[in-house]
């Protein structure tokens, strides 16, 4: 209790901490966390507590939800906002909406850690969760996040759980290295002198010898020793003489579970009855429910509760009734059979249901339920969308029963494969659902199924990399008769989507072209969406500009209203990165804030996608911590979506150019590359090529790197044709191919450089052009146009490269003064972007002049001298006492990205708290303010 009073100081002092309380079952974890809330009370921090239970673990976010109190009828807004989230209605067949961790969707997930940063944000706050052995893998997901971040925030986190059953994502939680602020306390079973004073306390008067050696059997266990004595009191068998307690007669210590039956025989048969109904129903319910599923009136189970709590059965928690202990609930329930308690479990189902209960608690029910056909199909048939949405593993567990249980003769059998097929969809289990689907089509008469069923199999086999299939699906769909015009119509228009893909440009171009024509001519926004896409898509590889630009922006005008939020979302990304590649950042900044609150609200891949998109910004921009702190939040999205190859990318190539390549190499092999599938991808895998190829120079294999380059310029990569990768790639190829002699390859990339520039125009594309040609030419006044080029971009990477080549020209010709400039110049970028591996590099290049160079001096890697500007904003926003989620709308970025900053800036500045670095923040500006000189 001293400890948890000790972390809880340190909480209220704004350094949070996390805490784990383990022990056996009976040996006091809750008695200590009633305890410890009390205290964090007193402290006034606000309390928030709750209690896993086993019959939730199926239910995604279950207790962390009920610990913060989110529901939909919440009057405090931000949980509303929470709990819309966490229904999911715009995730609602979204392929693989899901994250890897169960039915651990980012979004909820996001939404959860954004409501305790409010909450921190408002005062000092204590979460407590027990039994967390029982918890529900998303819950214990938002924990392990809370974890990561609760250094920064006035937050105690304490959790309690039993190692009995062992569960090994609640050892992982609890054993997690390398996490601050974590303490784990093991409740060691009770001393003897501990035990004799309990049963002081108990039994009225110090325990005589006998009831002394009784006592040893509980092993030090006090939920032990209170059922002893409790019993050994009940039947009269403590004789209290001269002050001592003792046993009369001679008795044999009996087990717990023994003692616990002891405890339930003085109960009346009506009560135990009841109670045995309520144990199976789980570790707590509300009245309301105990009397709808014993069918009696609320009177008449008042007095059985009454009864319960006499006997120390039952406690009231005031909405909720709460076994006094979990090892009572299961003496009771393991006297029930199990056919009866598959019948209290339907029985419980049917009678929530009727008390108009969420899907999800009805659901728990069912899927323990004895088997009820017609009740679980006719419930499915009307609740299985809202269930999806909400717990899609759930729904398909259920679904799964039910149409194992309907005959296909059935009317709602159809309904039913609708419903699995896209729980299927939700859950990532694309094979499955295709198939689903396919059998519906087979054997299906119902028009109205036709459309959805086709556009299940044609989403499954795009998200797992079969534009093919989709394709075929999509024509086969234009050619049904069955079908009204306007869904013929979008699938016509997604034909050119799938054509894309499969790297047809010029078909899907024509396709598309064709497509927006019809859609503009009847007012069809789903179709005209999907053809804009691809018609801005093709013009922007073949020849990037400014009517890219405009036919990407024309779709990005079409309204929420008009189209489903997740196409919305990708055609605002693809925008975004248009503009970041023509070197628009201002419209790009204002794209990704535009797009970011609907990211965070849908989910699925599309948080990563948004953060990978603010890294490319943050990397070209020169903006390298910032572009990592992107690259951490990203990655915390999901690892299981198809971005993170491409996140890991960006980080090996800064890593690289800051002279830690083991470091790279980390990140170029953690991610397989056949896990990350999927159409959106693929259109990045630019980045880990780069990477690669960039590790391989700097580990002196430039044949190999030159190799890679080459191949992917005349193969492409992917579908995507090698032109693409120019962006980043076309000044390394010509500068490597001429360094292997092979003049001809050189001249053929730098010519497809000069036209891509010739077609954009944008100040990037002709610095590429102009470096190309100084590299052929050998003149050093084509790099100093790249340069300056480059600089209005502004990527300063390359400005330097181009300074370096200019260097290196100029000191053959004998210029050193000029040289000397320019090198200087380079380096101080290098500098500044920590860029060691590349001023070594210079420096080796250019070594004639090295006695002469003014090599800038390292940046600083600690203290407020090392903070980003993006960082010290943030930092002074910190000091204003604002919380992440409101940091991030100041900014217009997320609040994972603010949270990476957080923990950045007190890394480099070696402190523990945002109260310290607001103290001193404070102290730095009043002493500037007196000494304006400093």
């Amino acid at each position: 209790m001293a400890e948890l009073a000790r972390l809880a100081a340190s909480a209220v002092a704004g350094e949070g901490q996390a805490a784990f309380v383990v022990g056996e079952a009976g040996v006091g974890k809750t008695a200590l966390l009633e305890l410890a809330a009390g205290y964090a009370g007193r402290s006034g921090m606000q309390v928030l507590h709750a209690a896993a239970q086993e019959l939730e673990r199926q239910r995604p976010f279950a207790v962390i939800s009920s610990c913060l109190g989110v529901e939909a009828v919440s009057a405090d807004p931000s949980r509303a906002r929470v709990a819309e989230v966490l229904r999911g209605d715009a995730r609602y067949g979204l392929p693989g909406a899901l994250g890897g961790s169960g039915e651990a969707d980012f979004a909820t997930v996001e939404a959860m850690l954004s409501l305790v940063d409010e909450l921190c944000a408002r005062g000092a706050t204590a979460l407590f969760l027990d039994d967390l052995q029982w918890a529900d893998p998303a819950s214990l997901l938002v924990v392990r996040r809370l974890m990561g971040s609760v250094h920064q925030l006035p937050l105690l986190v304490v959790g309690a759980y039993r190692q009995s059953p062992r569960v090994k994502e609640v050892d992982q939680l609890s054993q997690s290295l390398g996490v601050r602020n974590r303490t784990v306390l093991k409740l060691a079973p009770l001393s003897v002198p501990a035990v004799t004073a309990l049963l002081t306390a108990l039994c009225g008067g110090e325990p005589g010898p006998r009831l002394r050696s009784m006592a040893e059997a509980a092993a030090g266990n006090p939920l032990y020793v209170r059922e002893l004595s409790d019993a050994l009191l009940r039947e009269a068998l403590i004789k209290i003489s001269g002050g001592f307690a003792e046993v009369t007669g001679v008795l044999s210590p009996p087990p717990l579970p023994t003692l616990i039956t002891h405890r339930l025989s003085y109960l009346s048969d009506d009560a135990l009855h009841a109670l045995r109904v309520a144990a199976v129903l789980g570790a707590s319910c509300t009245v309301t429910e105990f009397a709808a599923v014993l069918g009696k009136s609320t009177h008449d189970v008042v007095s059985i509760v009454a009864e319960a709590e006499a006997a120390g059965v039952l406690r009231d928690t005031g909405d909720r009734l709460v076994f006094h202990h979990d090892l009572i609930r299961h003496a009771l329930s393991d006297a029930v059979s199990g056919s009866v308690r598959a019948m209290v479990h339907l029985k419980a189902a049917q009678a929530i249901a009727g008390a108009g209960a969420t899907p999800e608690r009805v659901a728990e029910h069912l899927l323990n339920g004895a088997p009820a056909g017609e009740f679980l199909i006719a419930w499915l048939v009307e609740f299985a969308p809202r269930l999806t949405t909400r717990a899609p593993v759930l729904a398909l567990h259920l679904l799964d029963k039910a149409v194992g249980l309907a005959y296909p003769s059935d009317p709602r059998y159809d309904d039913l494969q609708l419903h699995r097929a896209v729980a299927q969809l939700s859950c990532g289990h694309l094979t499955e659902a295709e198939e689903s689907a396919r059998c519906v089509l087979a054997r299906t008469s119902d028009p109205g199924m036709e459309s959805p069923m086709h556009w299940i199999i044609i989403q499954a086999a795009f998200a797992r990399s079969r534009p093919d299939l989709a394709l075929a699906e999509a024509r086969t769909a234009c050619q049904s008769e069955g079908l009204p015009v306007a869904e013929r119509r979008r699938f016509d228009a997604f034909s050119s989507v799938c054509l894309f893909a499969l790297g047809d440009l010029r078909e899907a171009g024509a396709h598309a072209l064709a497509a927006r024509r019809t859609a503009q001519e009847v007012g069809d926004a789903h179709a005209l969406a999907y053809a804009l896409q691809i018609l801005a898509a093709k013009r922007f590889l073949e020849e990037p500009g400014t009517e890219a630009l405009e036919l990407a922006q024309q779709a990005c005008r079409l309204t929420p209203e008009t189209i489903h939020p997740a196409q919305r979302i990708a055609l605002q990304l693809a925008l975004a990165n248009s503009y970041t590649e023509l070197d628009r950042s201002h419209d790009t900044e204002r794209t990704l804030a535009a797009a970011h609150k609907a990211t965070e609200h849908v989910g699925g891949v599309f948080l990563p996608w948004y953060h990978l998109s603010c890294a490319l910004l943050a990397f070209n921009t020169g903006r390298w911590d910032d572009a990592l702190a992107e690259v951490e939040a990203g990655l915390n999205s999901g690892e299981s979506f198809a971005m993170s190859r491409a996140l890991r990318a960006i980080a090996a190539l800064i890593a690289v150019r800051r002279g830690r390549q083991d470091a790279a190499e980390a990140h170029l092999t953690a991610v397989d590359p056949a896990r990350d599938p999927g159409a959106i991808a693929c259109f990045y895998e630019y980045l880990p090529l780069c990477a690669n190829a960039l590790l391989d120079e700097a580990r002196s294999n430039t044949e190999r790197a030159y190799s890679r380059l080459m191949t992917a310029f005349d193969d492409g990569i992917g579908h995507l044709p090698g032109q693409l990768i120019l962006g980043f790639l076309a000044p390394d190829i010509v500068r490597l191919a001429l360094a292997h002699g092979d003049t001809a390859n050189a001249r053929r990339v730098a010519s497809a450089a000069q036209t891509r520039a010739d077609h954009s125009r944008g100040p990037y594309h002709l610095g590429d052009a102009y470096r190309c040609q100084g590299l052929l030419a050998r003149d050093p006044q084509l790099f100093l146009e790249a340069a300056r080029c480059y600089r209005n971009a502004p990527r300063p990477l390359h400005e330097a490269h181009a300074y370096t080549d200019a260097a290196e020209l100029l000191a053959q010709r004998r210029q050193p003064a000029e040289a000397r400039a320019l090198l200087d110049q380079a380096l101080e970028i290098y500098g500044t972007l920590e860029a060691d591996w590349e001023t070594a590099r210079a420096l080796y290049r250019l070594r004639s002049l090295s006695r002469g160079v003014r090599r800038r001096c390292d940046s600083p890697r600690e203290g407020w001298s090392a903070l980003t500007n993006t960082e010290r904003i943030v930092a002074e926003h910190v000091a204003h006492g604002r919380s992440n989620p409101e940091i991030a709308t100041h900014l217009s970025i997320a609040r994972r990205t603010v949270s990476s900053h957080v923990s950045n800036i007190l890394r480099k500045l070696k402190m523990t708290s945002r109260v310290e670095l607001a103290t001193e923040f404070v102290r730095r500006l009043n002493s500037d303010e007196e000494h304006p000189h400093h």
